[in-house]
């Protein structure tokens, strides 16, 4: 309760605080506390004064600001960062958040439900990050030299309802061409037109289109996508795609356009490069009109799933070759070469790991590495290349803990985390990790076909097909296990003959990797095709002599026995060692 001497008043509340503090003071306690006092003296007082606050409080490696209003917060956030960037000494990673509402002044202290949502933004953060709320960024956008990375509804403790989160981007202009690996891709989704304009459907579903793929981007954390008000600045623009890339501090333009033909809805969609203005993908699609919005839910997930492979494609193909250079890669530079690596051998496997091991040697906090490095040892054990499954699942997951503490907001680690307690038979601690992943991103469909693969192992394999079908129709370019789930899924629906069909697949492209050969094996001796059995069996033996039908037994998590004994009697029947 406030007392009569305390004030109420409308502003803007920064909260921010000193990322990884108790390491830093661990490695050195009166050098931390030296620097942190010298951020206040030196940048936390003097720019909040410049935009018309005030550092209300510092508590240990925390500060409060407070300011008339959103634009002068955010404006000060960014001045902040950059500044503390560039003092001498040790480097001090902020995290801040910012709301704006109503605030209780009582003497040197701020109270309030604005206080608190702010300081729950701050948590949020990444080091290095500025996250606001959706109030912040209405009352902002367009207003600073910034972008908006929408960030989806996020439940906060000790907030009752659920606050719309978006991370602050300053604009930058797009490097000329990558020396070496890009360190992250930028891009802006132009609003898609209507042809001919003045169609009430077509406007609608344009309009709907813009905003979801323009959301559904932001959620990979590889990617940095402006925010749809600063691209409704060139909506019908005439200015040629390197002026409008540069305007926006991008490096790639997504356009698209809806088209009211007879009965029918055509969608055309386009990415260029922004450099050379040269289209390096583009799609149509028919949809029959009316559309409805399930259809526009589908139709917005496959377009987003399907740029978000592009640029993954794009990323690799830089990461193909390191750049010429006398200095040890970057982090970020190991991570895209180990992301180029396609994990189908144990090479492969060793040449990725070893890739990852660096970037974290480098950096110990920077979280993509860290969960990289889990995934080899995920990968590892779906394959059977393990001498010890359970200390490769131990090995993996103090990797993606740390990882998911260092980016709460990253939907990957929750995915691999999910898939680590998949492989322990740990299905309610999976599924509460699959859902935090899907929260965090709606159109990954790699977390899908995982769920999917759970469905599998917990004896649902119906469910797991359809998992996998939603799955492959958001993702057009979907990975090669997409087959084998599909595939392990039919032969545990007794669909002996369609498995085969989707393993074949999945062994055609990625001969090397053993699963799909284990599956394909036990289909053709469920069949009774024993030369093609056999033949599977040869691959499999020759690949990993000391295979046997027990050993598998004893790691997949099947939960019912029925479904183990029916998967191992297959991998019996076709010749294999029991």
């Amino acid at each position: 309760m406030a007392d009569q001497g305390d004030r109420q008043r409308q502003a803007a509340i920064l909260i921010a605080d000193v990322a990884g503090y108790s390491a830093l003071v661990e490695t050195g306690e009166s050098a931390t506390v030296a620097a942190v006092r010298d951020l206040a003296v030196r940048v936390m007082a003097p720019v909040a004064q410049e935009f018309s606050g005030q550092l209300v409080k510092m508590l240990g490696d925390g500060f409060l600001l407070e300011f008339p209003n959103s634009v002068q917060a955010v404006k000060a956030a960014l001045e902040i960062s950059r500044k503390a960037a560039d003092l001498s000494g040790r480097p001090l990673p902020l995290r801040m958040g910012i709301h704006a509402g109503n605030v209780i002044a009582a003497g040197d202290d701020r109270y309030g439900n604005c206080v608190n949502v702010a300081s729950r933004l701050e948590s949020l953060a990444a080091p290095g990050e500025i996250c606001v709320s959706g109030t912040v960024q209405q009352q902002t956008r367009g207003r600073v030299s910034a972008a908006f990375d929408d960030l989806g509804l996020q439940c906060v403790r000790n907030i009752s309802e659920p606050v719309r989160v978006f991370r602050v981007i300053r604009n930058s202009p797009p490097a000329a061409d990558a020396e070496g690996p890009s360190p992250e891709i930028t891009v802006a989704v132009l609003p898609f037109t209507e042809k001919p304009a003045g169609q009430a459907g077509a406007a609608t579903l344009a309009e709907v289109l813009t905003e979801d793929i323009t959301i559904g981007l932001s959620r990979f954390r590889d990617l940095r996508v402006v925010s749809r008000t600063a691209a409704q600045r060139f909506s019908g623009s005439t200015a040629s795609p390197s002026l409008t890339a540069a305007e926006l501090g991008v490096r790639y333009l997504v356009e698209g356009s809806v088209r009211q033909l007879a009965g029918k809805l055509r969608i055309t969609i386009t990415l260029a490069d922004g450099n050379g203005g040269h289209s390096l993908w583009s799609g149509s699609y028919d949809r029959q009109d009316p559309f409805d919005f399930g259809q526009q839910d589908v139709l917005s997930g496959q377009l987003t799933q399907t740029l978000a492979v592009q640029f993954q494609t794009i990323a690799k193909r830089k990461s193909a070759t390191p750049a010429a250079s006398g200095s040890a890669p970057e982090p970020r530079a190991l991570v895209l070469q180990a992301k180029a690596v396609m994990l189908d051998t144990r090479s492969a496997l060793h040449q990725c790991r070893e890739l990852y091991q660096q970037a974290c040697d480098a950096d110990p906090g920077y979280a993509p590495a860290l969960s990289g490095l889990a995934l080899t040892y995920l990968v590892e054990w779906m394959s059977g290349w393990c001498q010890s499954p359970e200390q490769t699942l131990e090995r993996a997951f103090p990797l993606l803990r740390h990882a998911a503490l260092i980016d709460p907001l990253d939907s990957v680690p929750q995915r691999r985390l999910a898939v680590m307690h998949l492989c322990r038979g740990e299905f309610i601690l999976a599924e509460d990790h699959f859902q935090r992943a899907l929260m965090l991103n709606p159109n990954d469909t790699d977390t899908m076909a995982f769920r999917g693969l759970s469905f599998v192992y917990q004896g649902r394999p119906e469910a797991a097909l359809s998992e996998l079908e939603q799955a492959t129709v958001r993702n057009p370019f979907h990975p090669t296990y997409f087959h084998w789930f599909r595939g392990l899924a039919l032969y545990m629906c007794r669909e002996y003959q369609p498995g085969i069909a989707e393993l074949n697949k999945a062994v055609g492209m990625h001969p090397g990797f053993p699963a799909p050969h284990w599956h394909l094996a036990a289909c053709h001796a469920q069949l009774g095709d024993r030369p093609a059995a056999a033949r599977e069996c040869g691959r499999i033996l020759g690949m990993e002599p000391a295979f046997s039908a027990a050993r598998v037994g004893r790691t997949l998590p099947f939960v019912r026995l029925e479904d183990l004994e029916h998967y191992c009697s297959g991998l019996r029947r076709a010749g294999l060692p029991g």
